[in-house]
Formats: C-alpha cells, sequence, structure tokens
C-alpha cells in the first residue's frame, strides 16, 4: 500500500502528549479520527513521542492506505476536519518502508523562556517565566560542554526506556529574542533521550542564574547520574522543530 507522509503542526497545551491513551485527548487519536472520516482506520507511526504540554513545528506522521488520493486532499481534507490546535502544513508519498523514527538523521528542538520579571499572559501557555536575570554567555558556555558524542545519562527521566544512553549533540545556543524578555534555546543531535531537551534547558537556567558555574556541565555529564542535573524544565516551553531525514 502506498505510504503516505504528513508534517503535522500543534498546540499541546489541551494535549496528553502525542501516544493513544484511555480517556484523555492526544495528538494521535485527533489525527487517526480525522483521517478516519476521510479513508477509513489507519495505523499511524510518528517521529517523535512528545510529552503532554509539548508543541511541534513540523513533525513527521506516516501511514499507509489502500486509497489513491491526491496530496493536496490531505492537506486540505485534514484541515478541515481537524481542531484548530493542530493543522497539517503537508503531505507527501513515501517510499513504502519509510520509517519515521529509524530514518531519522537528527532532530532538532527550541525551548523559550520568558525572562523578566513580570509575567505576561500571551506567553504563558508558549514559555518558561524565569524572573531572575540569565547569563546568556554563562548558559552558552555551559552548553559547549554538551557538544560532541557523550553518555548522555544524566539527562533523561527516570522512566526512560532508550536501550543507549549515548547520544551526538550537534548544537546547542542560547539567544535573546528582541528587545523584551524572550529568550530562545535551539538544540540539535541525532537523537534524543525522554526529557533530554528539558534537563538540558533546567541545568543552563541554573547556570544562567549563578546557581551552577559553566564548567560544572562538563562534570555533570561525567556522573552519568540523573539527580546532579538540574531541574526539568516545565514542557510548555518545547516545540519540536524538525526532523532530518537521508
Amino acid at each position: 500500500m502506498p505510504a503516505v507522509k504528513l508534517v503535522i503542526q500543534f498546540d499541546g497545551t489541551d494535549f496528553h502528549g502525542w501516544q493513544v491513551q484511555d480517556r484523555v485527548r492526544t495528538v494521535q487519536g485527533v489525527l487517526t479520527s480525522a483521517l478516519s472520516q476521510m479513508i477509513g482506520a489507519v495505523s499511524l507511526r510518528s517521529s517523535s513521542r512528545t510529552d503532554a504540554g509539548v508543541h511541534a513545528i513540523a513533525m513527521p506522521v506516516v501511514f499507509r492506505t489502500d486509497k489513491t488520493l491526491p496530496m493536496k486532499a490531505y492537506r486540505r481534507g485534514l484541515n478541515a476536519i481537524l481542531p484548530s490546535d493542530v493543522s497539517v502544513v503537508d503531505a507527501t508519498e513515501v517510499a513504502d518502508d519509510f520509517d519515521p523514527r529509524g530514518w531519522s538523521l537528527g532532530k532538532s528542538y527550541r525551548y523559550r523562556i520568558w525572562n523578566h520579571e513580570l509575567p505576561v499572559a500571551l506567553e504563558s501557555r508558549y514559555a518558561w517565566h524565569v524572573p531572575n536575570h540569565l547569563d546568556i554567555a554563562a548558559m552558552n558556555e555551559g552548553g559547549a560542554y554538551l557538544l560532541g558524542e557523550h553518555d548522555f545519562s544524566s539527562f533523561r527521566a527516570a522512566h526512560c526506556d532508550s536501550k543507549s544512553t549515548m547520544r551526538l549533540m550537534h548544537s546547542v545556543r542560547v539567544a535573546k529574542v528582541g528587545d523584551n524578555g524572550l529568550l530562545q534555546v535551539d538544540v540539535c543531535a541525532n537523537a534524543f533521550l525522554r526529557n533530554m531537551v528539558r534537563i538540558i534547558v533546567g541545568t543552563l537556567v541554573d547556570v544562567g542564574t549563578g546557581r551552577k558555574k559553566p564548567v560544572e556541565v562538563e562534570k555533570i555529564l561525567q556522573a552519568r547520574s540523573r539527580p546532579v542535573a538540574g531541574p526539568t524544565a516545565p514542557p510548555h516551553g518545547l516545540f519540536l522543530r524538525e526532523v532530518r531525514y537521508p
């Protein structure tokens, strides 16, 4: 059967993550329901397993179908059915054996921080409010220790079930956006462990506030122990930006 790859975007605020669960609203559940109205029952596979509250700018999802429809039918038809917090931004036919997770060459995430003494209502769903001043230069100095291939055991959730904790980090960059209090932490790696980005962000915020020194990030890596790293940043500031394929 032909395989179709959708690239979807969603506001994760009112979802309990991607994966279907009983009696709660999930992205997979909503998208499966919309597709079933168009073409019947399908099985969806995603590139990532996002947690409750996490957002996506461009998340690949694949399904197989015996229906022959133009790709624009999926873009227009699904967007007419889907709720306003999920949208299809692209649809393409891919190889029958395409694996959205196994074929991935790397992923990039963005984490948004509102660094101001006062909260802003319009950022409350999409940025972590950190009222204490953050030293961006120190955060970037600390992030540099994460570059390259390392054992990221210190930066994974206790319930992470990945068999290997080795990951290749391509980039970590903290930057100010405009003249207000918005900061962005952009990270790119070949793959990520459960909660890895959020723990990295929590650790860099500790560096930015002076609770940790930049060089301590290297010691945290070497310790291979979750308790020595910083807190897990809340999910609502995290966005899946891109998944790269051959």
